[in-house]
């Protein structure tokens, strides 16, 4: 089997872990920072989404517009999947820079109405949310009112072959007073000559 890790580490000299630091309640805000999920209702993430089945979606050709349901095959898709979205932001702008906050595409509100629809249990991205500014919170909300957490920032989706079911593991620890719950994530595949 071929594990490969998913979480994103961020390395003191980044500017989005130097912006953290500056604020004034840095030990929150450093919740948000590299890999995790944001939470607004503070339940407990059910233990059984810590091994779950992955498919990875990659729309990575996709260009200058918000990903859609026309842009993927949510066939292969069941309920208590982490969705993986390869939109490749990470692979061409480094986290941190302005390109990376800037440049990621989202999704429509139609698709994530669909992946809701699915009843997965993770939909996890290469980028740094599913919308922008006041959407991002609606739309996370929207998501965790259903079971649904959005990992934000994952890295190495060019490595998992789209073509393969995988095994995610998801590991976090819950926290009280976060709001952003940072976590790591790795994909388990088979090797090619298995």
């Amino acid at each position: 089997m071929k594990y490969i890790d998913l979480t994103l580490t961020v390395r003191k000299t980044n500017k989005a872990y130097q912006w953290a630091q500056s604020q004034l309640k840095k030990e929150i805000v450093m919740g948000h920072v590299g890999t995790h999920f944001d939470v607004y209702d503070r339940p407990n993430v059910p233990l059984e989404y810590m091994q779950t089945r992955g498919v990875l979606l990659d729309v990575s050709h996709v260009q200058g517009k918000e990903i859609t349901s026309d842009d993927v095959d949510l066939d292969y898709v069941k309920p208590g999947d982490f969705v993986l979205i390869r939109t490749g932001t990470i692979e061409k702008h480094p986290y941190g820079s302005g390109l990376y906050f800037r440049e990621s595409p989202v999704l429509s509100w139609e698709l994530i109405e669909e992946l809701i629809d699915c009843r997965v249990s993770f939909i996890g991205l290469d980028t740094q949310d599913i919308r922008r500014n006041h959407e991002h919170i609606e739309a996370e909300k929207m998501c965790e009112a259903k079971g649904i957490y959005v990992i934000e920032n994952l890295k190495n989706l060019d490595k998992i072959k789209p073509d393969v079911v995988c095994k995610m593991l998801t590991m976090w620890q819950d926290d009280p007073e976060a709001t952003g719950v940072r976590c790591r994530v790795v994909a388990v595949q088979p090797e090619d000559e298995e």
